[in-house]
């Protein structure tokens, strides 16, 4: 208020005493003129939060204009935080929040014009003094309300946390506990556990700030359009359930996100199970460097996650098998790749040929040069050589990827 010169200013502060005793009147009249306006803030459990917030901000704005404040020193106070936060919890809308003190301010400017009219006798004046209060209201306005946002969406925030948190809890307790009314408990998650149930377990593998419970929600619409159970399990993990029995693979999720996909199960015996084969799924996804970026499915990596609970045991039996045949330049996969095919076309050399789209006297060749690095005939010992190509293969070389030491924990495991 700075700029006012002297006479708008003492005239400002002389209409603000008149409206001192009033004070508490103005307070009411404003949180009747929002709730009338609104219905939304005319509700039993809100009209006091509106009530204690009018107050409050009559009294500061009375304040400021009788003192020359400046908007800049001006915050709101905590009685019209609390009632703010009080609205997040009372389900109103942010928008219903600004269009509540944009109705209480024009109530304000009315109010402040026609104790103007009534106290200024002379005319120029007054228009100068009811512009100059007008125009504080405004600005008021604007800064208040960019304040309350900011308190507003914080608290929205806080809710859904806790909200998220206790969704997670009711979830792990239909993973864990035998004894749950599942009538009940799917009536409280919003989603039948009677019925079918494609679990999925996606992890934030790089730094991007991807959405990720809607990344499950776009994911489960590739299955069905019905609505899938999705829990933030952790702040890089989701957990979802997609209420269907397709068992079809599941579109990329995106970059810096890898996934695991369980099959279809039913019931709570199933939708248990589904979801610890995802997170196994998810395990071994992640045991890949750098981690895939798509969803694996248990069916294909089922004997990978088997044999891969404890990394040490699992890289010595396929280096002890393989030897230099775990070699990873191009040479040694090609001789793998063959040795493999040759196996799953029942040792035929013709079969195989067929299959690599090669020679059967190539394959021959090949088949000698794999027994040369393994030191022994591909014939001896083939159920631990055909196990250990497989678990080479299946993702990516894990074992050679993988640090060492036991470890079955996986994200959201905690």
């Amino acid at each position: 208020m700075s700029d006012v010169d002297d006479s708008v200013r003492a005239a400002t502060r002389a209409v603000a005493e008149t409206m001192l005793p009033e004070l508490p009147a103005i307070g009411r009249e404003t949180a009747e003129a929002v709730s009338g306006a609104m219905p939304e803030l005319a509700q039993p459990q809100v009209v006091n939060m509106v009530l204690t917030a009018s107050h409050a901000n009559s009294a500061a704005v009375l304040d400021a204009l009788l003192r020359s404040v400046r908007l800049d020193e001006m915050a709101p106070s905590p009685e019209v935080i609390l009632a703010t936060r009080g609205l997040v919890r009372a389900n109103i809308s942010q928008t219903s929040l600004v269009r509540g003190y944009q109705v209480g301010t024009a109530h304000w400017c009315d109010r402040w014009s026609r104790t103007v009219e009534l106290n200024c006798a002379d005319p120029a004046l007054a228009l100068r003094v009811a512009r100059h209060g007008t125009a504080f209201l405004l600005a008021w306005l604007q800064v208040i309300t960019e304040r309350l946002v900011g308190e507003f969406r914080d608290e929205a925030e806080q809710v859904m946390r806790e909200g998220s948190m206790a969704r997670l809890a009711e979830v792990r307790r239909v993973l864990t506990d035998d004894d749950i009314d599942v009538v009940a408990m799917s009536q409280r998650l919003g989603y039948d556990l009677r019925g079918h149930h494609v679990a999925v377990v996606l992890h934030r593998t790089g730094e991007a700030e991807t959405a990720m419970e809607a990344t499950s929600r776009t994911l489960a619409g590739a299955l069905t359009s019905s609505w899938p159970l999705v829990v933030q399990a952790e702040a890089d993990t989701v957990w979802c359930w997609i209420p269907t029995r397709a068992d079809c693979a599941l579109p990329p999720p995106g970059a810096s996100m890898s996934g695991g996909q369980g099959r279809p199960g039913k019931g709570l015996d199933g939708f248990r199970q589904s979801h610890r084969q995802a997170r196994e799924a998810l395990r071994i996804a992640l045991l890949r460097e750098p981690p895939t970026d798509h969803v694996l499915h248990f069916d294909d990596i089922e004997l990978v996650a088997l044999c891969s609970g404890d990394q040490e045991a699992y890289r010595t039996f396929v280096d002890t098998e393989l030897g230099a045949l775990a070699a990873d330049d191009p040479h040694t996969q090609r001789l793998r790749t063959t040795l493999q095919a040759f196996y799953e076309a029942n040792s035929n050399f013709r079969a195989t040929a067929a299959r690599l789209g090669l020679h059967h006297n190539t394959i021959r060749y090949r088949l000698d040069q794999a027994a040369e690095l393994l030191g022994r005939p591909t014939t001896e010992r083939r159920l631990q050589l055909e196990l250990a190509l497989h678990l080479h293969a299946s993702p990516q070389n894990l074992a050679r990827n993988q640090g060492h030491g036991p470890s079955r924990a996986g994200p959201g495991d905690r």
